[in-house]
């Protein structure tokens, strides 16, 4: 019952914090909107809805979130690759202690 518990306050803490980042407007959207909130004021309109600056600044925020990932994702990569790497060394370094134990064994098995 307890794992069960944890999985779904595990859930709901997933759901509230990717509605909290939904919800979020970046830095590019929101000096769209106060660009947009200038000309509007200065051609003396009201602002209403999303405007042209904000609806690209929102733009300019996905996709430097997309930047971000790709990077993330590409780091992953190498560390894993650095993890495959050190693994495969770990491999044969344990394949030449190997040999190198027989080969000690051997010499003083004929010495004797």
């Amino acid at each position: 019952m307890p794992q069960t518990l944890r999985a779904i306050s595990g859930v709901l803490l997933s759901l509230v914090c990717l509605t909290g980042v939904a919800g979020c407007d970046g830095p590019n959207e929101k000096a769209g909107r106060e660009a947009d909130r200038a000309e509007a004021e200065a051609a003396g309109h009201n602002v209403t809805g999303e405007g042209p600056n904000e609806r690209l600044g929102e733009a300019q925020d996905r996709v430097e979130k997309a930047d971000a990932r790709a990077s993330d994702a590409a780091a992953d990569a190498l560390e894993k690759q650095g993890d495959q790497l050190r693994t495969q060394a770990d491999l044969s370094a344990d394949r030449l202690d190997e040999q190198a134990r027989s080969l000690r064994e051997a010499t003083t098995k004929t010495v004797r």
